[in-house]
């Protein structure tokens, strides 16, 4: 749950690989609380990425290795692909190797708690990537409302006054609260319109060919009268899509997604997808990792942070608040073109 506070801050983290190393955790907790300074010359940040699937994450991922870099900082990283008991296994390694910050992104945030623990009690600075709500521990997050961020999702759809038959393609439940709230604010953006729910899905991994399939067997029975595929994310909607293109139905069945993935925003031109939601990318990445960088060095304090984020053990931490911006076609050249994100020629082909 959020909660604010006065100005606006981030965070950033470290990582790497090894074996772990006995009682590595009283060490570095003893070796840190003897540094009378901190400096980012030697500071070691270690990323524990949870997906590449996604050219979100390897944009993000590429960019707070660039931050690293320009500061001098050193920054391991691994990507353990959805795979939560792989992933707590690649944190320990991280701790083991004597990180500063650790900057985390994982699939199911409750099964990396106790290794996030783990990392604080051997003095790791834990900076979690994105909303937390009480899932798992951390000492900063920053992100997006997800529920806010829902409501986003499927509100352009909504303000057209669709009626008819819809679907929910939603993301995989393993994501806990934060896939719920998504689901809460697209529902909610849609209550007002005149529609029937004939399917709702939750897709394991978020795999575009799972939720192509579902859109498949929807299709079987609802061609006809299906208006709208309402889709957690940019992955699902490409999925979608695909099964409307085998069927003829590309643009006549309206499709949203979030996370404005290249393919996403090259569909929204295209007219077979109507939005998309820009929450992150290199722009989110940069100002995440030096906010955490600054904090960590003592630059910012708690109070430069307008809102706070709850950790497992009930305490509120600094939250570094990022906006979400709808992306559509009538927008896209001033919100994803003019911002940056993508050049005309990637957007539009020419």
């Amino acid at each position: 749950m959020f909660k604010k506070r006065v100005m606006a801050g981030m965070c950033a983290a470290i990582m790497a690989v090894t074996p772990v190393v006995a009682n590595a955790a009283v060490v570095k907790a003893e070796a840190s609380s003897q540094e009378a300074e901190k400096s980012r010359e030697d500071l070691k940040i270690g990323v524990s990425w949870k997906t590449m699937q996604e050219e979100r994450w390897v944009t993000e991922l590429a960019e707070i290795e660039a931050v690293c870099k320009e500061q001098g900082i050193e920054m391991l990283y691994q990507c353990s692909e959805n795979d939560s008991q792989k992933q707590v296994g690649q944190i320990e390694n991280l701790i083991s190797q004597d990180i500063d910050m650790l900057i985390v992104m994982a699939p199911e945030k409750g099964a990396m708690d106790n290794v996030l623990k783990e990392a604080h009690d051997a003095g790791v600075f834990v900076c979690y990537y994105e909303q937390v709500g009480g899932e798992t521990y951390f000492d900063m997050s920053g992100g997006n409302d997800y529920y806010e961020v829902g409501q986003a999702i499927t509100k352009t759809i909504a303000d057209m006054d669709i009626t008819g038959d819809i679907c929910y393609l939603l993301g995989d439940s393993a994501g806990g609260s934060g896939v719920i709230n998504f689901k809460d604010g697209m529902q909610d953006s849609m209550k007002d319109c005149d529609v029937n729910v004939v399917g709702e899905q939750f897709v394991t991994n978020w795999d575009p060919a799972t939720g192509m399939g579902y859109v498949e067997n929807w299709l079987s029975e609802y061609a006809d009268t299906l208006s709208a595929v309402l889709c957690m994310n940019d992955g699902l909607a490409g999925g979608a899509v695909q099964a409307l293109e085998n069927e003829g139905l590309e643009g006549k069945v309206l499709v949203c997604g979030q996370d404005c993935d290249l393919a996403a925003c090259q569909r929204i031109v295209a007219g077979t997808q109507v939005s998309t939601i820009r929450k992150g990318g290199a722009d989110y990445a940069r100002q995440f990792t030096e906010t955490a960088i600054k904090y960590y060095l003592g630059e910012m304090t708690e109070d430069d942070f307008e809102m706070t984020d709850t950790n497992s053990l009930g305490e509120e931490k600094p939250f570094m608040s990022y906006p979400a911006i709808i992306v559509t076609k009538d927008n896209i050249d001033e919100t994803v073109i003019d911002a940056g994100v993508y050049t005309h020629e990637d957007v539009y082909g020419e």
